[in-house]
């Protein structure tokens, strides 16, 4: 192992790192990418976030100040398995016309909501049986229009909060046929307030 690591060979090795998107970093990253002993990795660590080469995300796990994740890449590390939906797909879906200020995901894991640098996500917990109808983009996994709207009723009736009417979405792109397939997996409540 090698025992010295001098600061612009960490910069090297962190543009390195960001040109192989490796975004999101563990110690355990570092130190076999570095050669370090853990100690050394830990104090490295240390002062590379304190000169802003790393960004702390979460416990043990930061971003590479040379290739930033996105706020969904960072959903989709820490929640494995998650994917984006409820209000941040449906506007992104053109369904809603206001942006929500979280990135909203479900996931069939119990989790607890992260605050980072780059932004806030809430994770809602689904029951496998629920957790379909997603696509793939670039590794980003984002409900489908349909899928994002019964989620979001789904939520939100569960959770017993305001349910506005169906009338304040934009569903002319929707599939109805998409939906009542999808809704018969979901409680009653959900399909009757598609219908009020």
């Amino acid at each position: 192992m090698k025992r010295y690591f001098t600061l612009p060979s960490w910069i090297m090795l962190l543009q390195k790192l960001g040109k192989e998107k490796q975004k999101i970093l563990s110690p355990r990253t570092l130190q076999s990418a570095s050669g370090l002993s853990r100690a050394a990795t830990l104090k490295a660590i240390q002062r590379l976030s304190r000169r802003g080469y790393l960004v702390k995300l979460y416990k043990k796990t930061y971003a590479n100040k040379n290739s930033l994740p996105s706020l969904e890449e960072v959903a989709m590390f820490y929640g494995k398995p998650c994917y984006i939906s409820f209000e941040s797909a449906l506007e992104d879906r053109g369904i809603i016309s206001q942006a929500p200020q979280v990135l909203t995901c479900a996931t069939t894991r119990k989790m607890k909501n992260l605050k980072t640098p780059l932004g806030e996500i809430i994770f809602h917990h689904l029951h496998p049986r629920l957790f379909n109808n997603f696509e793939n983009d670039q590794g980003i996994l984002r409900a489908t229009a349909e899928k994002a709207l019964l989620d979001y009723l789904y939520i939100n009736l569960k959770n017993k909060k305001y349910v506005p009417s169906l009338d304040e979405f934009n569903l002319d792109q929707l599939d109805d046929k998409k939906i009542k397939k999808l809704a018969k997996y979901f409680p009653r409540s959900v399909r009757d307030s598609l219908t009020s």
